[in-house]
């Protein structure tokens, strides 16, 4: 059977689009992040199947590729479960980031043209206003948030460095999802800072603060879980 044929009318590709595994492991990927399926739930293929009126065949497909990056647990008798959350994992999605973003961000910075600079002001503009209209973290702060630091990193990103940061910005922002409706006033500093540094081609002071950033970010994350921050 097709992916077309195995698609309900609300899941249907056309041609050169996504195929529907695609649209069903963003659908799934989506629900875990936003808690809809929640840590350690288990995700019934055909149960599923007939929640988005399509066969179980591309659901079975797209569970497989979120096993894959890590979305996904597989359990012995119990089967497919939504990979459950853990300050271990935490903890390593934030070492790694900080292993990767503050050196992408010094190239950046040597990178930038201006019309770029202007894009991550602009950017900012925006994560301020998502801010200013909301009561803590939701949707719409988180999505900004990502957007600046895409907008930051942009000169210097190749298709791989985007593509294993995409998935580290996904497995972070799981946990911050987790924390809606609190603050981290400090961050708002750092990232007008970080502006600056940008329009002054400063790529050492970039890298030093993105790090900091992320270690803010993440004892934050720890001390909300109710877990003491690291040294």
């Amino acid at each position: 059977m097709t992916d077309q044929a195995a698609a309900g009318p609300g899941m249907r590709s056309t041609p050169g689009a996504r195929s529907v595994p695609d649209m069903v492991a963003e659908r799934i990927r989506g629900e875990i992040l936003d808690g809809t399926i929640a840590p350690g739930e288990r995700i019934n293929a055909r149960r599923l199947g007939r929640r988005l009126d399509i066969s179980y065949i591309p659901v079975r497909e797209a569970v497989r590729r979120l096993e894959a990056e890590g979305f996904v647990e597989t359990k012995p008798n119990v089967g497919a479960t939504a990979a459950g959350i853990s300050l271990v994992e935490l903890e390593d999605v934030y070492d790694l980031r900080r292993l990767i973003e503050p050196t992408v961000a010094r190239r950046a910075a040597s990178r930038m043209t201006d019309q770029q600079a202007t894009a991550v002001r602009r950017a900012l503009g925006e994560l301020l206003e998502a801010e200013s209209g909301s009561t803590g973290i939701d949707d719409d702060v988180i999505a900004t948030h990502r957007r600046f630091h895409r907008e930051l990193l942009a000169p210097a990103m190749s298709p791989l460095i985007e593509r294993t940061l995409r998935n580290l910005w996904q497995v972070s922002e799981r946990y911050i999802r987790r924390t809606q409706g609190s603050t981290l006033p400090v961050a708002d500093v750092q990232h007008a800072k970080m502006v600056e540094l940008v329009e002054r081609r400063d790529g050492d002071g970039l890298a030093e603060l993105v790090n900091d950033h992320l270690h803010l970010t993440a004892n934050a994350l720890k001390v909300l879980y109710d877990q003491p921050p690291a040294g």
